[in-house]
């Protein structure tokens, strides 16, 4: 079955955890991470990287971490952003804020894929948004606006939206509205996680039986940033 994870982390890359999956998109979380990543990816072609520094995690990188990401990214074109954002509920916005920006201008700039956490802040992220008038493809991580946030984003051509377990649960009505060509599916490094479960209950929620393939063809179309 031809199922691309499309929201895991460095420490969940093992061949049990892969053997259900032709391939996953990776997200650092910290700097320290980062070669990590690089060697995991030279070593399985499956594996697709995404490099960053996550909100949770301002506190472990400099301020001139940027300078450090930046020559990364232009020395590797396939490689993407991530996971990057904002989250109300951890300290430090003004260094968050900080960090997001020189991150997001990184993918505007080199016009890379960016993978975006956002928690209680999407009055943030919404105003960073409207000061570009070309934005990147963005992937929602876990998404979870919503209608007024969602209809926002819509708004946006390269905007997509990645659903976990949780998109079963208490999503339904949001994914109702998105979409076809804009939904992906993730584990978020969850153990637990069963992709084929989530794509069944999207199928039902959409109502559409080739809910696979569809899927399968957005997330090529983040890889090929196309």
């Amino acid at each position: 079955m031809k199922i691309i994870d499309a929201h895991t982390h460095v420490d969940y890359i093992t061949p049990e955890f892969q053997s259900g999956v032709d391939g996953c998109i990776c997200c650092t979380t910290i700097e320290a991470e980062w070669n990590k990543l690089v060697e995991i990816m030279n070593n399985d072609n499956r594996v697709y990287g995404a490099f960053g520094v996550h909100p949770w995690f301002v506190d472990t990188s400099k301020s001139d971490f940027d300078v450090r990401l930046k020559n990364l990214l232009e020395r590797n074109s396939n490689y993407m952003i991530g996971e990057i954002g904002l989250d109300k509920y951890k300290p430090n916005m003004e260094k968050q804020i900080d960090f997001f920006i020189k991150q997001f201008n990184l993918a505007v700039q080199l016009k890379r894929p960016m993978f975006l956490h956002c928690v209680g802040a999407w009055d943030k992220i919404l105003h960073i948004f409207k000061q570009y008038k070309d934005l990147p493809i963005i992937v929602l991580h876990a998404f979870n606006g919503n209608e007024n946030v969602l209809n926002n984003l819509l708004k946006y051509q390269k905007m997509y939206f990645s659903f976990d377990k949780n998109a079963v649960y208490d999503r339904n009505q949001r994914i109702h509205q998105i979409p076809l060509n804009k939904i992906l599916i993730e584990s978020d490094g969850k153990k637990d996680v069963n992709l084929i479960k989530i794509i069944d209950e999207i199928s039902k929620i959409k109502n559409e039986s080739n809910m696979v393939d569809i899927i399968y063809d957005n997330t090529q179309r983040i890889l090929k940033n196309g």
